[in-house]
């Protein structure tokens, strides 16, 4: 590909993805350049994004009562009694369809980190712990968020109490979990 040609290249694909062309070239100099085998696999730019709907199955109403009642239920084995928040549908130990119970929202921390950046568009407020909760009257845990406005408090074996955002979209971030005072 000639000088004119790479160029007109690295302006389509500018245009059509909003690429960089400094990454463009930094990416594709060697194929526009002819160094690459003439068999070697070509790659070339592409942008995705993807819709989709995602369904919970037999969670859901776990992220219902979530969303519509601010209530967290955990879903107990009829055989062997175990607990599980995060529900599953079926205990993995009998082998049985689960019953959906209230849970009251409290529970401790049994490990957690903190963390003082992030990435995540999930994360509105740094610093924030990341650690497993078992709520009260659960055998499991719960890898959850928690927040906290002084971080060097919470630890190993403190209580805790789920707060509910004020707006909630059917999410396991719609809540997270605080020190309880």
């Amino acid at each position: 590909m000639n000088a004119k040609e790479k160029k007109k290249w690295y302006e389509y694909f500018n245009k059509k993805f909003g690429f960089s062309i400094e990454k463009l070239k930094k990416a594709y100099e060697d194929e526009l350049s002819g160094k690459n085998e003439i068999d070697a696999p070509l790659e070339v730019p592409d942008k995705m994004e993807v819709n989709f709907k995602y369904s919970y199955g037999q969670t859901s109403r776990f992220f219902r009562e979530i969303r519509d009642n601010k209530k967290l239920y955990g879903a107990k084995c009829p055989e062997c009694g175990k607990v599980y928040c995060p529900p599953r549908a079926h205990c993995h130990l009998c082998y049985v369809d689960t019953e959906w119970i209230p849970l009251k929202g409290t529970g401790i921390i049994k490990a957690c980190t903190v963390q003082y950046q992030s990435t995540s568009a999930f994360i509105k407020k740094t610093p924030f712990i990341c650690g497993y909760v078992q709520l009260d009257g659960t055998d499991y845990l719960m890898m959850t968020n928690m927040e906290a406005d002084d971080v060097s408090k919470v630890k190993e074996g403190t209580k805790v109490e789920v707060v509910f955002r004020d707006e909630r979209h059917g999410l396991i971030t719609d809540f997270y979990f605080r020190p309880l005072e």
